[in-house]
């Protein structure tokens, strides 16, 4: 099987500084984008893409360590976290490319299939959102299409203690009690954070819930719901931002 289109590669190369208040954070990242044919003289391809951004400096060590494991998990899954960044990018890379020809080689005998009908399309992005003296932020998104109508896209957002590397959860950022209070602004901001603001009426639920996949910034703290969650598919990935002043009685 050979490699078609390798459109660029490279690993952990230098990224972006971002300001702090304390000492300054930079970052590293890994780039790959490529395609890989699914057998000779067919088209079909599985189109292959990772931005991933680690932690250079601005972290002690141990934090440093923490958070770029966690990253890992997030990015390409638990069974690569105890490898390095470098490692763990590429063995994701491989394994997917060694699924999807195992999955699709069979469908090639099948003489109604099209040329270029078993493509397919893996990408992860992952990328620092927000950085200050205390929460470090960063959101995972990862697309997927392996046939059928439409692909599926997802956003994660990962907050850690700046200074110990742990995770930092909704009961850690909240006081006890929160969940109440928190659906009320939730469902309050919600119609402002969509598009078509009647398109209120396309929900699954009346109330929004908090579910944990929240993002902090510094117009506020984000909600990400993704696509089916509370919404049909049609509506995407939905994005509620409350502003600072409206939690600040709920927050530790």
């Amino acid at each position: 099987m050979k490699r078609i289109s390798a459109i660029s590669a490279g690993i952990m190369t230098a990224g972006a500084v971002l300001s702090s208040c304390c000492a300054e954070f930079s970052t590293e990242k890994i780039e790959m984008a490529e395609k890989f044919a699914l057998e000779d003289g067919r088209t079909d391809s599985l189109d292959l893409s990772i931005y991933a951004e680690y932690p250079a400096s601005g972290l002690g060590k141990d934090a440093k360590l923490k958070i770029s494991t966690a990253l890992t998990e997030a990015l390409f899954g638990e069974d690569y976290m105890a490898m390095t960044p470098d490692a763990a990018a590429q063995a994701y890379r491989d394994d997917r490319i060694n699924e999807y020809r195992a999955e699709n080689l069979p469908m090639t005998e099948i003489e109604s299939l099209e040329s270029s009908s078993l493509s397919h399309a893996d990408y992860t992005e992952g990328r620092f959102t927000c950085i200050d003296d205390d929460i470090v932020s960063y959101t995972v998104t990862k697309y997927v299409y392996s046939g059928g109508a439409h692909g599926m896209t997802s956003e994660t957002a990962c907050n850690f203690d700046r200074k110990s590397g742990e995770i930092i959860t909704e009961e850690d950022f909240f006081n006890d009690g929160y969940a109440g209070s928190l659906t009320g602004l939730l469902t309050a901001r919600l119609a402002e954070s969509l598009e078509e603001p009647a398109d209120t009426s396309m929900l699954f639920l009346t109330e929004i819930e908090p579910n944990g996949n929240f993002s902090i910034g510094s117009d506020g703290i984000t909600y990400i719901y993704n696509q089916y969650e509370i919404a049909p598919y049609a509506m995407g990935i939905i994005r509620i931002t409350i502003p600072w002043e409206e939690i600040e009685g709920l927050r530790r």
